[in-house]
């Protein structure tokens, strides 16, 4: 493939995002905004597992670009039965946390959540994005976004490898306020999602390369000093 590098021929990374939190909190609004640029108020709990798959181009070092494939999974209404099968989980690069700004539990549970998914996802250092939803309906907030990180790590009882510290890379970042009405607002979460994923794949470690003894098969194998 002369005058064709092999950075030009690498495929777009492809990264599975998974949106947990509570039944109505807008995690199917958030995606459906995002892929189809379109919201309703009519909630309605989805049945079955499914994802939708989309792409963003982000910026790296050197203002290189790079189109990021999301498949962006969505509980689908399972988390009303505690039925969340283990293979939604398995695989993850980035998990999305969803709460909802007016519903002060929602955020409680988000331990959960995420204790849930680090037991299932099989992944050793996936990334992990905190979101608030509906802030449109800032009249009705019961919790701020100062608030989160304390009400998340503060007496946390899990154990010292499920610490939200050690999957949240930036708290500044990391955890965000949308409206899933505001196309734009929602776009802002699913770039940092893309960022993540790549950071994320760049930082794991590499296959280790195994070495072979090379054999040249023109040479005559050495003679046998046996006698039998």
């Amino acid at each position: 493939m002369d005058g064709v590098s092999l950075e030009a021929t690498k495929p777009n990374p492809t990264l599975k995002v998974v949106l947990l939190g509570d039944s109505g909190v807008g995690k199917t609004c958030m995606r459906s905004q995002f892929i189809h640029h379109m919201f309703t108020n009519a909630y309605k709990a989805t049945i079955g597992g499914d994802y939708l798959t989309t792409s963003v181009t982000i910026t790296g070092e050197g203002e290189t670009s790079t189109k990021v494939n999301l498949q962006i999974w969505d509980t689908a209404g399972q988390e009303r039965f505690n039925s969340i099968s283990q293979a939604f989980y398995r695989g993850t690069d980035v998990a999305v946390l969803v709460y909802d700004i007016t519903n002060y539990e929602s955020v409680l549970s988000l331990r959960r959540w995420f204790k849930s998914f680090l037991q299932h996802c099989h992944v050793e250092n996936p990334a992990i994005l905190i979101v608030g939803n509906k802030v449109d309906r800032s009249s009705d907030r019961n919790v701020d976004i100062e608030e989160i990180r304390e009400l998340l790590v503060g007496g946390n009882q899990l154990r010292e490898h499920m610490d939200f510290d050690t999957y949240v890379r930036d708290w500044n970042q990391d955890v965000k306020e949308v409206t899933a009405k505001q196309l734009r607002s929602v776009e802002e979460v699913f770039t940092r999602v893309a960022q993540l994923g790549v950071a994320a794949a760049a930082a794991a470690p590499k296959p280790t390369m195994v070495g072979f003894d090379t054999l040249d098969l023109g040479q005559e194998p050495p003679k046998s000093s046996c006698a039998c």
